[in-house]
């Protein structure tokens, strides 16, 4: 048991409407549909809506997997104590290093994209020349403050920011339907027969359409924070879900009407549509859209930093990552080495990818990183379930919920892991499977050193976290 004069985290503090905007935020709405929906109407064309419904039904049996291991062992170590329980110590610490290069590289692909971005519509617009770098490091640094001055302030500012980004890019979807683009049908984005492909571009697009909706488990690892954790989280987790995979499913209908569903090739080769949608509907109004970018990647910063710092602030208590990450501050009561670590390993990310190679590589590299990461733990976490409940609830266990749907869904993520990787992507994305390797092997290889430092650590730390709230 831990000293009762020991800082900990702050109990009870977070409702069902703080949770639930966590799994919205986490999943960048507004920065998916900038740059993730013109790569779905390469595969799908105007057929995005049908897409976008049957990845949001294969989500939710990925979902699954964490609400009902949020029900059964609910926890600040979110992923760490669900595969631990399932896979053993040693595959939970690895299927938890991959979450963390996810949390860690999804974040700072976001936040470093946004430097670069407004850095060059600044000195476009109006002539201002402020370095990119600059720029991600004042959105760093916002985000390491907020996280780590306490749970309520960062959560409800996540939940200002989500709200805002879903007001504007709802009103931009509805300006759309109100304009439709030149030869454009209000069925054919409701027929499989309008893709280029048909039902095969509707299949391929599915592949990005499930990784726009990736970040849905966010609220698992603020269990011992949240009120009624056990309830909470899973209802969190389904409602996230739900409500953006319906509000993908209106943004990318009105996508394709705004634009043009007679020219969606036009679409997924320009640039940036939406610039060109946004001027010619808003004209100045246009940097709204900008600033739902902006909220969108502030807003995923936090999230993300509050997920993986519980993660890590319970595997500092367990012993299997140093004690610092298991510290908790007096007064703010977060773990503040644990929120440091995140920002400046982003950062690192960050600039390495900027300087050596180039600023606008960085949204690209860093999240194809973090998507070989998603889908390895996403695979993990669904055989953690059904060995889970198995050995340790068996008197819960029912074939479909336990057996059939997480297996459903690691099927359904197989395509999506081999399309990542296959055909090679071009330089330097060519190189993200082979880093995202090394840093495997690098967890591997600490996993071992620190088993060697302090033998039986890897088992100890299989209930740490949980929440008996």
């Amino acid at each position: 048991m831990s000293d009762p004069t020991t800082p900990q985290l702050r109990r009870n503090s977070l409702g069902l409407p703080e949770l639930v905007f966590q799994g919205v935020t986490h999943i960048a709405p507004a920065t998916n549909i900038v740059f993730t929906f013109p790569i779905i109407a390469l595969k799908a064309g105007p057929a995005m809506p049908l897409s976008f419904l049957l990845s949001t039904i294969i989500c939710f049996f990925i979902g699954n997997t964490v609400s009902q291991f949020s029900r059964y062992v609910p926890s600040s170590g979110g992923y760490y104590s669900f595969a631990t329980h399932g896979l053993g110590s040693r595959g939970g610490f690895l299927a938890t290093w991959s979450y963390l290069i996810y949390e860690i590289l999804g974040a700072a692909g976001s936040t470093g994209f946004l430097g670069y971005l407004l850095s060059d519509m600044l000195r476009k617009e109006f002539h201002v020349d402020i370095p990119w770098w600059l720029v991600a490091l004042a959105a760093t640094a916002l985000i390491w403050a907020l996280t780590h001055y306490g749970v309520q302030l960062s959560t409800r500012i996540t939940a200002l920011l989500g709200g805002l980004e879903l007001l504007i890019m709802l009103a931009l979807g509805i300006a759309f339907l109100l304009h439709p683009g030149p030869h454009s049908s209000y069925v054919a984005p409701l027929t499989p027969s309008s893709s280029p492909h048909r039902f095969g571009g509707i299949l391929a697009g599915m592949v990005f359409s499930i990784l726009a909706l990736s970040g849905f488990e966010a609220p698992a690892p603020l269990a011992q924070e949240a009120r009624l954790p056990s309830k909470f989280i899973g209802q969190a987790i389904m409602l996230s879900l739900g409500s953006i995979g319906v509000f993908y499913i209106f943004a990318s209908y009105a996508s394709a009407i705004g634009w043009g569903t007679g020219d969606m090739a036009a679409f997924a080769s320009n640039p940036n549509p939406y610039y060109v949608l946004g001027r010619s509907l808003w004209g100045a109004g246009w940097w709204f859209v900008v600033l739902a970018i902006v909220n969108s990647a502030v807003g995923v910063g936090l999230a993300c930093t509050n997920a993986a710092s519980r993660v890590m602030y319970t595997m500092g208590r367990a012993g299997t990552l140093p004690s610092g990450f298991g510290r908790i501050h007096p007064v703010h009561r977060t773990p503040t080495f644990a929120i440091a670590f995140v920002q400046l390993a982003g950062m690192a990310a960050i600039l390495l990818v900027g300087l050596l190679l180039r600023p606008d590589y960085i949204f690209d590299f860093l999240e194809t990183i973090a998507t070989l990461a998603v889908i390895v733990l996403y695979i993990m976490a669904n055989l953690a379930l059904t060995r889970y409940m198995r050995r340790e609830q068996r008197a819960n266990f029912t074939v479909w919920r336990h057996f059939v749907v997480p297996w459903m869904a690691t099927l359904a993520l197989l395509p999506v892991l081999f399309v990542t990787v296959y055909p090679e992507p071009a330089w330097p994305n060519n190189l993200t499977p082979y880093l995202f390797l090394v840093s495997l092997a690098v967890g591997f290889a600490y996993m071992q050193w620190r088993e060697w430092r302090h033998p039986g650590v890897l088992d100890r730390g299989a209930g740490a976290g949980e929440n008996q709230a």
